[in-house]
């Protein structure tokens, strides 16, 4: 059984459905064993961003309405009364959260049954208990993360009962319309392009980077895809996602790749600084721009308009010069200065012409040629911070030893 206050109710034809509002407690608890055997459903799939939903428990963040259907006739009930949901209901929309809810709420009951040895660290605890977090099926990720939460000071059973979620409760619906509903409300779920996920985490950056590269012009991926912008690249052009790509790998002193991990670790991120910009000084995304748009006025020749179209190159150009602020004790403002003032050393010992082919000659069935690229511009581009020369980079060498 299960209690929840109506708020509204809507009619369809000969159906009903009410929103309502209960806690999470009553939710979770009110699941049958069976629930995740649906027919019309797909079943649990992998979602990163589902995987932290615990974090939004936590900070009692709200989490999307949920669509049941329930078992029976319609009920008389009217907006602001209480009503207990007395037969069984389906998941019609939401079965990823609420598996992930389920999941949580075993993992709190679990580990309340236990005395947490605080001597222990969290995966400690977890890897003591792992043939028992295996049986239930609970991530040992969750449960860790549970484990600081309590540790926290934090009441985990308060957690549920003081956090509501919304329902849509549809009464007197038949098979057919059930599969209707559950057709509309998954019709938008493809997944969403990674470039384009990344874009939108970073999208605060947008306006500060388009005022400093002044007439050059940014591409979104909704625009252009990356791939087909960096076969195309014209003068004065970057692609949005290279750019975060790049001072990403600026901040990390190495080359970052922007996938799902990423994009989903990104997402849960908080700022202490409010004077910062995603946990980033303005300043230094001016700076950042700036010896962007001097390394593009550079590079003016075809190969050099290319070479400064693909996303590999800037992470490891950007990933190098933080890894030289860090070797230098250097911040890394300081460390884009440095590069801005030796910049057309820089430029006049690329020898693309070699990099290409040194590139083109690499066994794609024996390396990954997106690391690699990415490496040899990093190496390469670290050795001309710390011994700057305009002598032709030997590629051959940067491959080679990457490879």
């Amino acid at each position: 059984m299960m209690k929840f206050k109506i708020l509204d109710k809507f009619k369809e034809e000969d159906a009903i459905c009410v929103l309502c509002r209960t806690s999470l407690r009553e939710y979770v608890e009110s699941l049958r064993e069976d629930f995740k055997d649906y027919y019309v459903q797909r079943g649990i799939v992998s979602n990163r961003f589902l995987d932290n939903l615990w974090d939004t428990i936590a900070k009692k963040k709200h989490i999307p309405a949920i669509v049941l259907v329930a078992d029976g006739p319609v009920p008389a009930v009217e907006a602001g009364q209480t009503y207990a949901l007395e037969r069984g209901y389906k998941v019609l929309d939401g079965l990823q959260r609420s598996s992930r809810i389920k999941e949580a709420w075993d993992a709190v009951n679990f580990y309340k049954s236990l005395n947490d040895d605080q001597q222990l660290t969290p995966i400690r605890f977890a890897r003591q208990h792992s043939e028992n977090l295996r049986t239930r099926e609970i991530n040992s990720s969750l449960f860790q993360r549970i484990i600081k939460t309590s540790r926290g000071g934090t009441d985990l059973f308060g957690l549920f009962e003081q956090n509501n979620i919304w329902l849509e409760i549809w009464f007197n619906l038949d098979d057919s319309k059930q599969i209707q509903k559950m057709l509309v409300l998954n019709a938008g779920h493809k997944a969403v392009n990674i470039k384009h996920q990344v874009e939108l985490l970073f999208i605060g950056y947008l306006p500060i980077l388009q005022a400093s590269l002044g007439a050059a012009r940014i591409v979104r991926e909704k625009e252009q895809s990356s791939l087909a912008y960096s076969k195309n690249r014209e003068p004065g052009e970057f692609h949005f996602s290279h750019l975060i790509s790049a001072f990403v790998s600026l901040n990390a002193g190495r080359p970052i790749t922007t996938n799902a991990d990423f994009s989903a670790s990104k997402s849960f991120e908080e700022t202490d600084d409010t004077d910062s910009l995603l946990g980033t000084d303005e300043d230094l995304l001016v700076s950042f721009a700036r010896l962007l748009e001097k390394l593009d006025r550079s590079l003016n020749s075809e190969d050099g308009v290319k070479w400064l179209g693909r996303e590999v190159v800037l992470v490891g150009i950007f990933g190098a010069i933080g890894a030289y602020a860090q070797r230098k004790s250097l911040s890394q403002a300081e460390a884009l200065a440095v590069m801005q003032s030796q910049i057309g050393d820089f430029v006049r010992g690329l020898n693309l012409g070699l990099f290409e082919r040194e590139r083109n000659s690499l066994d794609l069935s024996k390396v990954n040629l997106g690391s690699v690229n990415k490496n040899a511009v990093f190496h390469s581009t670290l050795d001309f911070l710390v011994n700057p020369s305009s002598k032709p980079v030997n590629w051959a060498f940067y491959f080679g030893a990457r490879a």
